[in-house]
């Protein structure tokens, strides 16, 4: 059977995480082995927001020295060149943590980045910046940076496939990673918490918080069952990403600064030559943002990030038609041989990245802060803006200090549910490619890791989503497998299908998908939605 709900009615904790995204997972983690009596509540699913919807690249903050005319750039506005600085130490800080931690998820390639004659980013410009990221990065992983100038075919799978060949001057090689399956990465991460003794509640809102002798009072509504409950907690951390300013308004109180600028990165995944496999390319689309295309699953590779202005919900957001053909155009800008069209687009998808609101720039900050909103009518509560995927381990550990520095050391054990305290990784993840038991796998993520729905099972857990579009036999199964231990009669099982169905065809649409919802008709039996 699955986990029953845990009860929390009354409860006083030390610290109520609102968000399941990788960063309030990470911080839940930090603070319950620290002995903090914590409270995990998320609306949605792990990874329902930013956390699943990302790039996926672990990189070694090459990026950040990356702008058209970076030595004017950085010559005129030095407080923005160390800005890059310190998040290059950061990445690569990240990066080696990363690797080294959690290998099975962090997969190696080999990064190129071609230079043209008339390119404003030069090779000079790159041999400095991986000067700099070795100066102020661990030694290990290696960077193993090196500058193609010829004979790049022998060299790199895809070079007859780039532009202005005549124009090349070099292709700079170094190691970089990609995330395989960032989702999967927040379930381990919650179900850590988990282990070593947080409470979680998925599928449950914070509706309401008010401030009452010292401590925050919440409201919570299982999304599901529709039960309230109310419990006590001395800190709220606002890790709701792209949600935090409409957490944050759920206050009683003054109103408050805006926190999140919101901007919409989309990607297109397509099926590209077996001989691609463990190589990326990294560039600067055309209007001067980083550009990337990176392997995925088996044959696939997708090219993105856009960034946009995004203020609406966050939660269903997909490629617009748009945001496709500006994708396939920057494609075949790089990679003018592969041809490539609408019809050549497997699935996309899009996320909201919660960065730091600013006025000064509209874009947003990059830089992960942590806002104490005592200064906003609201003490012991603070929100984390902008944290990536790739530096969620740090982010816990900061979080986790600004709240031992506003309530001093725990003085709870770690174990104070009486569960063992041991700090270790979990490993519920399946390894690529998926368990030979698909039933297996699919009744586990229900019955041990608090699946609710297919989006949950087929995405999230198990990944399988992640490889390309699953045919309506392949969601039926997955149904079929849990339907009984989830307790879905067979119209709900039909409807569980159909959801999964729509939401796969809008939200990850291909590129002939309408951008409106489509119904779907079952084949389940002789039932009917």
């Amino acid at each position: 059977m699955p986990p029953e709900p845990t009860e929390t009615q009354g409860r006083d904790y030390d610290v109520l995480v609102i968000g399941a995204g990788i960063n309030g997972t990470s911080a839940a983690r930090e603070l319950v082995s620290s002995g903090f009596r914590t409270l995990l509540a998320e609306k949605g699913d792990f990874a329902s927001g930013a956390s699943s919807r990302s790039s996926r690249i672990l990189h070694c903050g090459l990026r950040y020295f990356e702008t058209p005319n970076p030595v004017r750039t950085f010559t005129v506005h030095p407080f923005r060149f160390a800005g890059a600085l310190s998040m290059a130490r950061a990445a690569m800080q990240a990066r080696a943590e990363l690797a080294d931690s959690v290998p099975e998820r962090c997969n190696p390639i080999t990064m190129c980045f071609p230079v043209y004659r008339d390119s404003s980013v030069r090779a000079w410009h790159i041999d400095l910046g991986f000067i700099l990221l070795r100066a102020i990065g661990p030694s290990k992983p290696p960077l193993s940076y090196r500058r193609l100038t010829r004979d790049f075919e022998r060299h790199l799978p895809f070079a007859a496939h780039l532009r202005d060949r005549h124009q090349l001057v070099s292709v700079a090689t170094y190691r970089e990673y990609v995330m395989d399956w960032p989702d999967r990465l927040c379930v381990d991460t919650g179900l850590e918490a988990e282990q070593i003794g947080a409470d979680l509640k998925l599928f449950c809102e914070v509706v309401s918080l008010r401030r009452q002798a010292g401590k925050w009072c919440a409201r919570l509504i299982d999304l599901h069952g529709g039960h309230e409950q109310e419990i006590s907690a001395r800190v709220v951390l606002n890790m709701a990403g792209t949600w935090i300013d409409s957490v944050k308004d759920r206050s009683e109180g003054p109103a408050t600064p805006r926190l999140i600028t919101g901007t919409k990165g989309a990607h297109i995944a397509v099926r590209l030559p077996k001989a691609y496999e463990g190589f990326g390319i990294t560039t600067l689309h055309r209007g001067g943002m980083p550009f990337y295309c990176l392997p995925s699953h088996d044959d696939i590779f997708y090219f993105g990030p856009t960034e946009t202005l995004f203020d609406g919900d966050a939660g269903d957001v997909s490629a617009t038609d748009a945001d496709i053909d500006f994708l396939i155009g920057e494609a075949n800008h790089l990679l003018p041989g592969l041809q490539l069209s609408r019809r050549d687009v497997v699935f996309t998808w899009a996320g909201v990245r919660p960065l730091t609101h600013d006025a000064g720039q509209p874009m947003g900050r990059r830089t992960r802060e942590i806002h104490d909103l005592a200064s906003a009518g609201m003490p012991g509560m603070f929100a984390m803006t902008a944290g990536p995927v790739m530096s969620h381990l740090s982010a816990g550990r900061e979080i986790c200090t600004v709240v031992e520095k506003y309530l001093g050391a725990s003085r709870h054990s770690s174990a104070w549910r009486g569960r063992p305290c041991e700090m270790q990784h979990v490993g519920h993840g399946i390894a690529r490619p998926i368990s030979t038991d698909r039933p297996a796998s699919f009744r586990n993520a229900v019955a041990t890791e608090h699946a609710r729905d297919l989006k949950g099972i087929l995405y999230t857990r198990t990944g399988l989503a992640w490889r390309g579009h699953l045919e309506r036999e392949d969601v039926e199964e997955a149904a079929g497998a849990v339907s009984e231990l989830a307790g879905w009669s067979p119209e709900r099982t039909v409807r569980e299908v159909n959801d999964f169905l729509r939401y796969q065809k809008t939200v990850f649409r291909t590129a002939s998908d309408p951008e409106q919802n489509n119904a779907t008709t079952s084949k389940m039996g002789d039932v009917q939605a």
